[in-house]
């Protein structure tokens, strides 16, 4: 099984921001995850948002709550909480690109004094103990290679009765990932290893004094997410290869496509669900 260190998983994101910039909205939707889609949404940045909506509502935040945003992207659920709660974010990412334009974000919307970003390993922050009422991970958890140092970490720095937030893709029942071809080509392309199941999420987190409080199936309203990502990978296909005939891309972007048309296959097969999920530290 293929593994990936730190700088692996920076350079995923530095390499790739240009697919999402121009195919997932990025300058008006700030976000790289799957949009949730409901009769109120009607284009693809406001899926992308509404996820962020939707796992806030499910956290029940509060107004002025301090949220550690762990693999915070380019910034945009920071952002959308501090518009929507006041809350004092910091958002923390591997990539050092990813710090900078999230930070130009926070200017462009006026929340630079509620939201600061920096370049951190989720697993082994510089924060005190104790120091947040909220963790919030779209999208990120699952990047770690060992996934207990991600909920060790997390619960150190979680308040007594905080909670963590993910919002993520899980297997949608045990398999062994060596198996299943399309998932590794699925994970691989956006340097993951493999994924945990909804109740080994459970057990790991569990061993960490955090406890499953709420919960949300969405995998039937990320549909058409996958949809488009597998129509924007068709497209990136050939222009992958077109432009590896006169120059050579870097090795995530050289095979991001091939991620986009495995999570449309891995989806209709039912490898995976798409969960909204709230754990509470006791």
């Amino acid at each position: 099984m293929k593994t990936f260190t730190n700088q692996d998983v920076e350079n995923y994101y530095d390499h790739t921001e240009p697919h999402y910039r121009m195919w997932w909205k990025l300058d008006a939707s700030m976000g790289l995850h799957y949009g949730v889609w409901d009769k109120e949404v009607k284009s693809l940045k406001d899926a992308v948002i509404n996820t962020n909506r939707e796992l806030m509502l499910l956290g029940e935040i509060p107004k002025g709550a301090s949220v550690l945003d762990a693999g915070c992207g380019v910034g945009g659920s920071s952002i959308f909480l501090a518009n929507e709660r006041g809350c004092q974010a910091k958002g923390i990412t591997l990539s050092a690109r990813q710090v900078a334009t999230a930070t130009k974000y926070a200017e462009r919307h006026g929340v630079e004094e509620l939201v600061q970003f920096e370049q951190q390993d989720y697993t082994n922050t510089t924060f005190a103990a104790n120091s947040f009422d909220y963790a919030w991970a779209i999208e990120s958890m699952q990047t770690a290679q060992d996934k207990s140092l991600f909920f060790q970490e997390i619960a150190r720095v979680l308040k007594p009765g905080g909670r963590l937030l993910i919002a993520d893709c899980f297997k949608s029942h045990a398999y062994d990932i060596k198996q299943e071809p399309d998932m590794l080509t699925m994970l691989n392309g956006w340097a993951i290893s493999d994924i945990l199941t909804l109740e080994e999420l459970e057990e790991v987190a569990g061993n960490f004094g955090l406890r499953l409080s709420g919960r949300r199936n969405v995998t039937k309203e990320v549909k058409p997410s996958v949809n488009r990502i597998y129509w924007a990978a068709l497209a990136g296909m050939i222009g992958t290869k077109a432009y590896n005939l006169v120059y050579s891309a870097t090795y995530f972007s050289k095979i991001h496509y091939k991620t986009g048309l495995a999570q449309y296959k891995t989806y209709r097969k039912g490898l995976w669900d798409y969960e909204l999920l709230a754990l509470q530290k006791a």
